[in-house]
């Protein structure tokens, strides 16, 4: 953790108090001259730092990412994550990506404010403006092989969902497989990417990224706006940062246990699928039938005109309401 980080995790912690050069000084084993300096650059990072003569420095609450602040309210055991803040990047995912060509430490976090390259399923544009959105991609090396793929991209949509419903009691739809839906518009988009070792042809690292539109923006294209949504409309009452550590501790808390397949009831309460007639493409075909269920293994289950059927891929294209 640098100096900045470690003197605005002390004035994050005690929000009400002024901290005098002296008292940051002693703490983190500095000068005054190096506190100064620290004060300094965090303000022109962005950070708001009110200044009182004679008494010091007090944090003034901001929605800028930062990940003192999202460590704040991370579960203890994730203290030690990994979190790497950007204000631009072309994707999220694509850092992560390299990261794991150059065999970093997993996991690891990957926050863009902006990302000017963003991408979602089939390599469409995810359009990432700054200071509105969570572009988000964890970085993992799985210690055994992976199995129940439907599963885990599931689990994701799940971990999302909750992270929402705890922070802010807003309950959103969930469309299979992963994508989340607030007041009959999209707001959150997941993709799942493997890196394969070329030696063993075995799955190496997963990239898990997610898009979520957390304020409305003017920036989103008109021909989407009937399509796209964001978590909210006016002024939000928490943080990007709070939701962001609201995810992470759901995910890895998930993570453990996704095997298992115990979070699917849930998951099934909120689809968004469930009992409608929907057209899935996978591939050059096009399936109609009325979505059964999600299976234990995270599959779609549809009623056809030639009976059941699952699938544990595809993309749902229309839903007739």
């Amino acid at each position: 953790m640098s100096t900045q980080e470690k003197l605005l995790t002390l004035l994050i912690e005690q929000p009400s108090k002024y901290l005098s050069g002296e008292q940051l000084g002693q703490a983190l084993g500095i000068s005054r001259t190096a506190v100064w300096k620290a004060i300094q650059a965090l303000k022109v990072a962005g950070y708001q730092l009110e200044t009182k003569p004679h008494q010091g420095y007090r944090y003034q609450p901001t929605d800028l990412l930062s990940a003192p602040l999202i460590r704040q309210n991370l579960d203890a055991t994730l203290t030690d994550l990994p979190l790497n803040i950007f204000k631009e990047l072309a994707s999220t995912n694509q850092s992560a990506k390299k990261a794991a060509a150059e065999n970093s430490v997993s996991p690891q976090i990957f926050i863009a404010d902006q990302q000017t390259a963003g991408y979602g399923r089939y390599g469409r544009t995810f359009v990432s403006p700054e200071q509105s959105g969570i572009y988000l991609s964890i970085l993992l090396r799985p210690d055994q092989p992976l199995t129940d793929v439907g599963l885990l991209t599931t689990a994701v949509a799940m971990s999302v969902f909750r992270a929402i419903k705890a922070t802010t009691g807003i309950s959103v739809d969930i469309k299979w497989v992963n994508d989340l839906y607030y007041q009959g518009k999209k707001i959150c988009g997941i993709l799942s990417e493997a890196i394969t070792d070329f030696e063993s042809q075995q799955i190496s690292h997963l990239v898990i990224g997610i898009g979520l539109n957390f304020a409305d923006s003017t920036v989103i294209p008109a021909e989407l706006q009937s399509k796209v949504g964001a978590l909210f409309q006016q002024q939000p009452p928490i943080t990007r940062n709070q939701l962001i550590s609201a995810i992470l501790n759901q995910f890895f808390q998930l993570y453990q246990t996704y095997t298992q397949g115990e979070f699917l009831a849930e998951y099934r309460e909120h689809s968004l699928l469930i009992g409608r007639n929907v057209t899935l493409q996978q591939g050059q075909q096009s399936i109609t039938g009325t979505v059964k269920t999600i299976n234990a293994t995270g599959e779609l289950v549809l009623t056809t005109s030639t009976g059941l059927r699952s699938f544990s891929s595809g993309e749902v294209t229309k839903v007739h309401f």
